[in-house]
């Protein structure tokens, strides 16, 4: 998938969707991942997506799902005020910001729900079969998973372009500290909902609205975020900042349904 969007005409320069290329380079081979995982989960976990996801016969919580997102992309804001100097508008093409609006609601839930499926499901999932595991007997997985996803990103020129030292082991362990928290948020809602709604709600932010200029995806983004590079210690409090409100608002859902329980 990767090598024919490199070869269709319609990213070449000069064309509508050229400004595209990256986006489509970047999820395209998500979309491949997820029917494989979807048949994988029917062939070998003989379970469907939604039941691996939210469990079996269980009710997905998708108000307080969709309400923790949005104390996360509250966070998101609050996190991105120290670089307002630096954020510049980048697109005012009406016709072009409604396409990446309209790519970005088709695509990335993709790619965020297949990175959820494989970085946190099957570290919830199996070592305690259908039933997720309750805290703190989940923190291991949350642990190991976390330290693959945050070693699946090393590369990004996010971490690439920070200078060695404290500020790239802070900005690594920036994307520990983002997967550890999903996974946290998981095991507070009983359910996968939660990660699945901040993961995609943070890649939309990314892709949609403010793109930063190191970036391991350009999108035709409203805004862009000029800094030449976020330091790794910012980056780390950011994250910090961003999963505080959600991640305090469902600790005090758990208690709540634990009391009711």
């Amino acid at each position: 998938m990767y090598f024919a969007v490199r070869a269709l005409p319609v990213f070449d320069e000069g064309r509508f969707l050229a400004p595209f290329n990256d986006f489509f380079e970047a999820v395209l081979p998500f979309a491949g991942f997820f029917i494989a995982l979807v048949a994988g989960l029917h062939l070998f976990c003989h379970t469907s997506v939604r039941a691996f996801l939210f469990g079996r016969g269980r009710r997905p919580d998708v108000k307080t799902a969709v309400a923790a997102g949005a104390l996360m992309f509250c966070g998101m804001i609050l996190a991105s005020v120290p670089d307002l100097k630096y954020t510049t508008v980048e697109n005012t093409d009406v016709t072009l910001i409604l396409t990446n609006l309209i790519f970005c609601l088709m695509f990335v839930w993709i790619q965020t729900t297949t990175e959820e499926i494989i970085f946190r499901g099957f570290f919830l999932r199996p070592p305690y079969g259908n039933k997720i595991p309750a805290l703190p007997k989940g923190l291991l997985f949350a642990f190991i998973s976390s330290l693959l996803f945050m070693a699946a990103h090393l590369a990004n020129p996010e971490v690439q372009s920070l200078p060695f030292g404290p500020d790239l082991i802070l900005g690594a362990a920036s994307y520990f500290v983002g997967a550890f928290f999903l996974y946290i948020c998981n095991l507070l809602i009983g359910g996968m909902e939660a990660g699945v709604v901040m993961h995609f709600l943070n890649n939309f932010y990314c892709f949609f609205l403010v793109r930063a200029k190191i970036t391991a995806v350009e999108t035709p983004a409203i805004f862009v975020d000029n800094a030449e590079a976020a330091t790794g210690t910012i980056t780390f409090f950011s994250e910090l900042l961003i999963y505080a409100l959600p991640l305090f608002y469902l600790v005090i859902k758990y208690r709540h349904r634990r009391r009711e329980g």
